[in-house]
Order: C-alpha cells, then structure tokens, then sequence
C-alpha cells in the first residue's frame, strides 16, 4: 500500500492556513506517481513501442486519408471516420493489460495484449458512454453558451471582447480539466476492479471527489512528459507551415489527436493504474469499517439492465 493515501488524507484535514503546504504535498504525490509511470514505461520499452506504433498507426491513416483526399469515396470516408476508434477504444486496453501484466511480473507482447484486450472492449465502451455524458454535457453547454454570447453584438466593447472571450476559453479549459480528472479512474474501475460500466463510472466520481487534488495532480504531472512536447511540434508547425500545408494539418487534425493521446498512454497510463490500486484498495478498507455507501437510485435501474451482462474475461 503506498503511503501517498495515507498523507493526503491527513492533509485534507489541514488548518486554512496550511492550505499551501497541503496543496504542495498533494503535488509532489502527483509527482511520484508521475515518476512511477515514466519508470514502468521504461521497463519493457521495446513492448510499449510496438503497441504505440501499431495502435497509433490507424489514425495516422485516417488522418493522411483526410488530408490527401479532397473528395472522400463513401468506403472512404468510413475509414477516415472509424480507424481513430481502433486507435480511441482497442488501442487504450491493450496500454492497460500491458501495464497490469508488468506490474504482476508477467511480460505480454503485442499480439497477446490485443487478444486479452478484445474481450474488454465492450466494458471499456459502456463505460466511457457514461464518462462522455458527463464531460460533455457541461462542457457542450458551455460551448453553446459561449457562441450566443459571440454573436452579441457589444458596441464599443474594445479590448473587452477579445479578453472576455479569452477568459471564456479559459473556464471552459479548467471545467473540462476538472470534469477529465473526476471520470479518470472510470476504465480503470471496469478493467481491473471489474465493476460494470455505470458502477465504474459512479465510483470514479466517488473516489475523485475524496481525492480529487491528488488525482488532478496525477494526471497533470503524468501526462506533461509526453504531451509538453507534442504541444511544442504542433504549435510550431500551426505558426510555421505555408498555408497549403497547413491546410492538409487541419484536414488531418481530429486523427492526429489520437495520435497524440496514444503517445501519452505509455507514461499516464501506469501511473493512473498504481493511483488506482491504492485509492481502490484503502476505499475498500474504508467500507469494511463504515458499509457501503447508497446508490442514486436512477443509476439502480441502469445497472439492473445491464449489470447482468455477461463478463467476457477475467480482471485484469
């Protein structure tokens, strides 16, 4: 059991003035599990490597598809529009089984991750359906709120409207950052703890809410390694391409972003599942001595749909 529960729940405990002093132990925390994902990454390299290049690899054909193709075949737009989900669903589960079995000291290699991975797809789904709904719903709203506001016409508003809508980019960024961090631990609930999708769901959002700092920092810390200079390249190609270029970029840019998601997933991916184990384990604990708790009663009903479905493969 890692001591990084242990210290964030006493330091949830703190005075307001040791506010500071709590928010910087909750992030070296972070820190940790971000250095124990770069470690376990490392370990067995040479397997991550070939999971990132052949789960990365069907959304950089959608999005070579979408850049090179001005007018797109129907069989051809299906491509463009359904390889990044091999990448989006299949592509996550074969990084988690790789990094469950190297944390139990068994190594699996490409094509054995795919097929451990497979039966899992259906679960993963059905789970991430119920995180969508709860970061996108808000973040849609938003959204929405934001082009009615745009499209008010504010006279003399000067340097205002630029900085109001600057600041508006900014909330929905942290909402969306905030709303990512509670659902974090949703595929990680439905894959390794085996729960089904809409209990995964619902007990992410528990365990995020009594360790939200903690996970936040985690995600932040765990991802920054990879993604920093992903940003950087993107960034730099966007300011530098000549505009023909920059518009083939464009075209392929939803299916890049995969891309980029798969490159970070090596690294966030093993740290999330040691934040798992030990926020799971100690909630656990914590439910032996207190019972478990209540669940909302519309959420009853989903999982008496489909809580009885069959599982199609053990935890892993």
């Amino acid at each position: 059991m890692s001591p990084y529960v242990s210290s964030s729940a006493a330091a949830s405990s703190a005075a307001p003035p040791a506010q500071a002093v709590t928010a910087l132990v909750t992030w070296r925390e972070g820190m940790g599990y971000a250095r124990l994902g770069l470690t376990e990454a490392g370990r067995d390299l040479g397997v991550h490597l070939r999971v990132l290049t052949a789960y990365a690899a069907p959304a950089l054909l959608a999005g070579y598809l979408a850049a090179t193709i001005v007018e797109p075949s129907p069989l051809e737009q299906a491509a463009i529009a359904g390889l990044p989900w091999i990448t989006a669903v299949l592509g996550t589960v074969a990084v988690m089984v790789v990094v469950s079995s190297l944390a139990r000291g068994r190594r699996t290699g490409l094509a054995r991750a795919t097929v451990v991975a497979l039966p899992w797809v259906p679960r993963y789904f059905w789970t991430n359906v119920h995180t969508t709904i709860v970061f996108w719903v808000p973040i849609g709203l938003l959204l929405e709120l934001g082009a009615w506001k745009a499209a008010m016409v504010i006279p003399n508003a000067g340097v205002l409207g630029p900085l109001a809508g600057g600041l508006w980019w900014l909330l929905i960024a942290v909402v969306a950052l905030c709303l990512h961090t509670r659902t974090l631990l949703a595929p990680f609930l439905a894959v390794h703890a085996d729960l089904p999708g809409t209990l995964a769901a619902l007990e992410a959002w528990r365990l995020s809410g009594r360790h939200f700092g903690l996970c936040l920092a985690t995600f932040v810390l765990a991802c920054l390694p990879v993604a920093l200079p992903i940003g950087v390249v993107a960034l730099t190609l966007a300011i530098t391409l000549p505009d023909p270029a920059l518009g083939m970029l464009l075209a392929a840019w939803p299916s890049l972003v995969w891309v980029g998601i798969q490159t970070v997933r090596p690294v966030l991916i093993p740290a999330v599942y040691a934040l798992y184990n030990d926020l799971w384990h100690t909630e656990l604990a914590r439910r032996e001595q207190e019972g478990e708790p209540a669940t909302p009663r519309p959420l009853c009903w989903v999982l008496a749909l489909t809580g009885p479905l069959p599982r199609l493969a053990r935890p892993e």
